[in-house]
């Protein structure tokens, strides 16, 4: 019964994590869209019908390592898009501490002395 509770609980992070990156990545889209901010790469972009699909998976890519605090640094945010990245980071600093809260209270027994 534990097991299970583990798994749903881990297939919930996963899915909420997935979450925050795809609404960050879309964020980073509009804001290129709209001029406001956009993101470097050091590579070249694919042009042609798949450019849409690579630049989409860049700005996935972006996104989650932003939110997991690698930044590897071949690609960086340029205008209002570092404003969003900075509130990104931030998330990514605060949800394991979250996680941790919440699992605190979930088995408080075996904190306890």
């Amino acid at each position: 019964m534990k097991q299970t509770g583990f798994l749903y609980n881990s297939l919930t992070l996963l899915i909420f994590c997935v979450n925050i990156i795809v609404v960050f990545s879309v964020v980073y889209v509009l804001f290129d869209l709209t001029g406001l901010g956009r993101l470097v790469e050091v590579q070249a972009h694919p042009s042609g019908p798949a450019a849409w699909a690579a630049y989409l998976a860049r700005t996935m890519y972006f996104s989650a390592m932003t939110l997991f605090s690698v930044g590897y640094g071949d690609i960086w945010p340029v205008g209002w898009s570092r404003a969003v990245a900075v509130i990104e980071a931030t998330v990514g600093y605060i949800l394991p501490a979250v996680v941790a809260a919440q699992y605190l209270r979930v088995f408080p027994t075996r904190w306890k002395s």
